[in-house]
């Protein structure tokens, strides 16, 4: 099979971090398929592409199909290699990718904005914020359904949730669940090191982009409620340094940024903290839960729907909305030793409803050769 793979639309993020993976894991299988690559900049900056064997092809797209400024041109640049490579199929790790390709083409999909138009991270927008998102998923809808054949979501509830949103055909959608990185299996050792640790202090980790729904500018308030003498609660973020120094002057004592962090590095940052904080708002899929499982740290997170499908009860919950009980909640688990301990030994065992990365790759690959036999197939019958 040749695979085209395309991430040239993926800078910051999840989803660069789920491209990254499949990009080393096929790596490791050794498959023998022929992959030619297309890297963002953001991601050629995190992958070694010389130590890659002779079946692996990248080409760097120095520009986002993303901008209306570029677009044009990177089209017709991305349109160009696909004509000279001429692949069976075209796998884009995540859309929307605004660009149609001539091939059959399956993509990722992952934008909670537009499957739950209802949902609580609207609470948080201002009035111009929420037209601003509501039109954004508009567009993003149109070439979501325009530029795709297939597609691959993380639950089942998203897929469920494509159907009856977007009308797109079940039939269309495959299932794969997201997971950890094979950098948690490794034990690597060039280690990240975070500040020296005092005696009484209690980390929270929360490795995200600062987008909205993400709900980190929440930790400013929640610090108001945790005014226990006895632990210092200390919260360790991965955010721009404009939006950390925007949203947490004053507060760099008790919100550490530590800026954009490498894949490679993040099971150091596990390993260095106490718990994994996300009081995230809307979610199709976190990596950062089964992360935090594999690194045998309790979870504190949203008591939301799709928090409770990922976690189940390895997780201790709070209203993402009340910095009150937020805050209740952290006091709670910092103090209840054998309450970390149980979510830590329940979330070794959620881990096994997971995929791991070398399993998601593999199921990826057998896809793409489904979809092309299928396809093969009908135009065979067609004939």
């Amino acid at each position: 099979m040749k695979l085209l793979i395309n991430t040239s639309n993926l800078y910051v993020g999840g989803g660069m971090q789920v491209a990254i993976s499949f990009i080393d894991e096929l790596k490791r299988l050794n498959i023998d398929n022929e992959y030619h690559i297309f890297i963002s900049i953001n991601i050629d900056k995190q992958i070694d592409k010389d130590n890659f064997p002779n079946n692996f092809h990248f080409y760097i797209i120095e520009k986002s199909p993303a901008s209306l400024k570029t677009r044009i041109k990177v089209v017709k640049q991305l349109d160009a290699l696909e004509k000279q490579i001429n692949p069976d199929i075209v796998f884009s790790i995540f859309a929307p990718t605004y660009w149609r390709p001539n091939t059959i083409h399956i993509s990722g999909f992952a934008l909670g904005w537009i499957t739950n138009p209802y949902s609580e991270a609207y609470k948080v927008l201002s009035l111009k914020q929420k037209i601003k998102r509501i039109l954004d998923s508009i567009y993003k809808t149109y070439y979501v359904k325009r530029d795709s054949d297939y597609y691959v979501v993380e639950t089942e509830d998203v897929k469920e949730k494509m159907f009856k949103v977007l009308d797109i055909s079940k039939e269309n959608i495959f299932v794969v669940s997201n997971t950890y990185s094979t950098y948690f299996e490794q034990n690597n050792t060039e280690v990240y090191k975070l500040p020296y640790k005092e005696q009484n202090e209690f980390r929270l980790i929360t490795i995200a982009y600062n987008y909205p729904h993400k709900n980190i500018k929440i930790i400013k308030d929640v610090l108001v409620f945790l005014t226990d003498l006895e632990i210092n609660y200390k919260f360790y973020i991965t955010i721009d340094d404009k939006s950390y120094n925007t949203i947490f002057s004053g507060y760099e004592d008790k919100v550490i940024n530590l800026g954009s962090v490498d894949l490679k590095d993040c099971p150091f940052l596990y390993a260095q903290s106490d718990a994994l904080f996300l009081p995230t708002l809307l979610e199709s899929f976190t990596a950062s839960y089964p992360e935090a499982m594999k690194m045998k740290k309790p979870i504190l997170t949203s008591d939301l729907s799709f928090a409770h499908s990922l976690c189940g009860d390895c997780a201790l919950y709070f209203d993402p909305l009340n910095p009150k009980d937020i805050a209740n909640k952290i006091i709670k688990l910092s103090k209840d030793k054998e309450l970390q301990q149980k979510l830590i030994k329940k979330g070794i065992q959620r881990l096994e409803s997971f995929e791991t990365a070398e399993s998601r790759a593999i199921k990826y690959i057998k896809i793409c050769e489904q979809i092309i036999k299928e396809t093969n197939e009908t135009i065979n019958t067609k004939f």
